[in-house]
C-alpha cells in the first residue's frame, strides 16, 4: 500500500507539474520581428569553443549573413588542439566586425568572461561553435529586447532534422527539455536555459560572474539563471521562430551519454528551490516507476498499478509535445515519444547517478 500511494503520490505532482508548462508555455508571448522596424541595437556575439574545426567556418557563415548588421562577433579559442583557430582566422579575414581571441585561462566560463571582457557593447548573445541561426535571428533578439527589457532572455534551441530514428529520438528528448524550461519562465519560475540561445547585458553578467561555480566544467547557463533569479531579475523566453537556434546531434551514445552527464554533473551547485523540485520530482517519478516494473515482474498485482503509471506519464508527455511540436517543426512524434517513454526512466536514473559520480574533467 506504501508503494501505492508513493505512486499516486508522485503522479499527482507530476500531472501539477505538466499542466503548469503547458499554461507557461500558452502565456508566452509569441514575438515575430516585423523586418520594417529600426532597431540598432549593438550586439555582441560570443562564441566559445574548443576544437570546432568541423562546424566553425559553417556558423561564421550564417553569422555574416544576419539581417540586423549591427553586430560583432568575438570568438574565443579555449585552447584548441586541431584546426579551429585557423579555419576562423581564415574566414573572419573578410569582416571588420569579427575577431578571434586565444583564452588566457580555461574552460567555456573563463572563455565567455573573457569574450565579455574584449567586448564594448551592453548586449551579449551566446551560442555554441556547433549551432547555426536563422536569417532574422540577430534581429528577432534585439527587436524583442527594445520592447520587452530583459535581464536573461532564454532563446529556443533545437536539434537539426533528421531521418535517422536515433537522432530523432534525441532531438525530442532535447525539446521536451527546451519546452519544458519555456513553459516554467512563462509561469516564472523559470528553471532551464542553454548557452546555445542565451541573451543577457553586461550588468547581468558582471553581477553574475562569480556566481557561475568555476569549479564546475558545465552549467555556465543554469548557474546565470539561478544568479539573476536570486536577484528578482527579469527573465522570459522568445518564443520566436525567428530566434531558432539549430545545434548539431550528439552523434554516438558515448558523447551523448557524456555530454548529459556533464549536465547532470552541475546539480550539486544548485541552490535555487525550483530547480531542485523539478529535478527531484523528475528523478524519482523515474524510480518509481523502475520499482513498480520489477514488482509487477514480480508480483502480477502491480501490473495494473504500473500501466496506470506508465499510461499517464505517457499521455502527459505527448500532451505536452503535441502541444510544443509545431513551433519546433516536428512532424509525427508517436513513435519517437513511445520509444522514450519506454526508455526514459532507465536513462534518467542512470545519467543521474552516473553524472554525480564521474565528474567530467573538461567542458568538450
Amino acid at each position: 500500500m506504501i508503494l501505492i500511494s508513493i505512486s499516486v503520490l508522485v503522479s499527482f505532482l507530476y500531472l501539477i507539474l505538466i499542466l503548469l508548462f503547458i499554461y507557461g508555455w500558452s502565456r508566452n508571448y509569441t514575438f515575430e520581428p516585423k523586418g520594417n522596424e529600426l532597431v540598432n541595437t549593438f550586439i555582441s556575439v560570443i562564441v566559445a569553443c574548443r576544437n570546432e574545426e568541423e562546424n566553425i567556418r559553417r556558423l561564421i557563415s550564417y553569422i555574416a549573413q544576419q539581417s540586423h548588421q549591427n553586430f560583432e562577433l568575438i570568438i574565443v579559442n579555449d585552447h584548441s588542439t586541431d584546426s579551429t583557430k585557423m579555419r576562423a582566422q581564415n574566414a573572419i579575414a573578410p569582416f571588420s566586425n569579427m575577431v578571434m581571441i586565444d583564452a588566457l585561462g580555461y574552460g567555456k566560463k573563463n572563455a565567455i568572461n573573457e569574450g565579455i571582457q574584449e567586448s564594448t557593447a551592453n548586449l551579449f548573445v551566446t551560442i555554441d561553435a556547433d549551432c547555426f541561426p536563422t536569417f532574422h535571428w540577430l534581429e528577432s533578439i534585439v527587436c524583442f529586447v527594445s520592447k520587452m527589457p530583459t535581464d536573461l532572455l532564454i532563446c529556443p534551441v533545437k536539434i537539426s532534422d533528421s531521418s535517422n530514428f536515433y537522432i530523432r529520438v534525441q532531438a525530442l528528448e532535447f525539446i521536451s527539455m527546451v519546452a519544458s524550461g519555456a513553459g516554467a519562465a512563462g509561469i516564472k519560475m523559470p528553471i532551464l536555459c542553454n548557452a546555445a540561445n542565451l541573451v543577457f547585458t553586461r550588468e547581468t553578467w558582471e553581477k553574475s560572474k562569480n556566481e557561475l561555480h568555476v569549479e564546475e566544467q558545465s552549467g555556465d547557463d543554469i548557474f546565470l539563471l539561478q544568479s539573476v533569479k536570486r536577484r528578482k531579475g527579469v527573465i522570459r523566453f522568445l518564443k520566436s521562430e525567428a530566434a531558432l537556434v539549430n545545434t548539431n546531434p550528439a552523434l554516438s551514445l558515448k558523447s551523448f551519454i557524456n555530454q548529459r552527464r556533464r549536465w547532470a554533473s552541475k546539480a550539486p551547485g544548485y541552490t535555487d528551490w525550483q530547480i531542485i523540485y523539478v529535478a527531484l520530482l523528475v528523478f524519482i517519478m523515474a524510480v518509481t516507476e523502475l520499482v513498480l516494473l520489477f514488482k509487477a515482474i514480480d508480483d502480477l498485482k502491480f501490473l495494473i498499478v504500473f500501466g496506470g503509471f506508465f499510461l499517464l506519464k505517457f499521455s502527459l508527455d505527448f500532451t505536452f509535445l503535441t502541444i510544443v511540436k509545431k513551433f519546433f517543426h516536428l512532424k509525427n512524434i508517436t513513435a519517437e515519444t513511445v520509444f522514450l517513454s519506454v526508455i526514459y526512466p532507465f536513462y534518467i536514473v542512470f545519467i543521474g547517478i552516473s553524472g554525480l559520480i564521474f565528474k567530467p574533467k573538461t567542458w568538450k
